[in-house]
């Protein structure tokens, strides 16, 4: 890693360390660079020092609709940002930080390692998160923009996200209001479907 140079070496070395954890955590060098106050070049030689290989190109997730695009992505979402608002209101935390970020996608891996993944898994190591950091990262921002709240079931009282949307169908639990299609995939309940089940 090239050799470079800072103002304040204390901010900078535990600007590291934060850089470093997010990239195990498989941050890509643009949000470890907004995160960690390093520059884009600086990131990019962490990330290869760390990884071995040339960061992904590409842009960053920005789908404004990924969270209602299948229950098993609203319930991991809804576990993520669920523990970063429990954390902000308990500790008075800042959203936008990077010690946050890794702290509570630490978590939610932790967690959903135990309790959303299919019990076939051969070691956590090969297990995939069906939200990477890089989301997780996306989504805290659309939180704090209000374009997701929370919204709890009357029914189980799980707290999930619904979006801004003009379909009351996005707005469901995706715990209760779901049915399975024939192969087996959970779809978000509708009048019609209600219909042919």
């Amino acid at each position: 890693m090239k050799i470079v140079p800072f103002k304040n070496g204390s901010n900078f070395s535990n600007n590291l360390v934060l850089a470093e954890k997010l990239i195990l955590l498989g941050a890509r060098p643009p949000i470890v660079s907004q995160l960690c106050q390093l520059s884009r070049q600086q990131s990019i030689d962490i990330f290869k020092s760390l990884t071995g290989c040339r960061p992904k190109q590409g842009m960053l997730p920005h789908d404004l609709q990924w969270v209602i695009r299948s229950t098993s992505n609203n319930i991991h979402a809804s576990l993520f940002l669920g523990i970063l608002d429990d954390a902000r209101r308990r500790l008075s935390i800042q959203y936008s930080s990077a010690q946050v970020l890794v702290d509570v996608y630490s978590i939610y891996k932790n967690v959903a390692s135990k309790i959303l993944t299919e019990p076939k898994k051969i070691s956590p190591a090969a297990q995939q998160f069906t939200l990477d950091v890089n989301r997780a990262w996306f989504l805290i921002s659309m939180l704090v923009a209000g374009n997701l709240i929370f919204t709890v079931c009357t029914c189980c009282r799980t707290r999930y996200l619904s979006t801004i949307h003009p379909d009351a169908t996005f707005s469901q639990c995706p715990i209760c209001n779901v049915w399975k299609d024939r192969s087996g995939r959970r779809r978000w309940a509708s009048a019609k479907s209600k219909k042919t089940n």
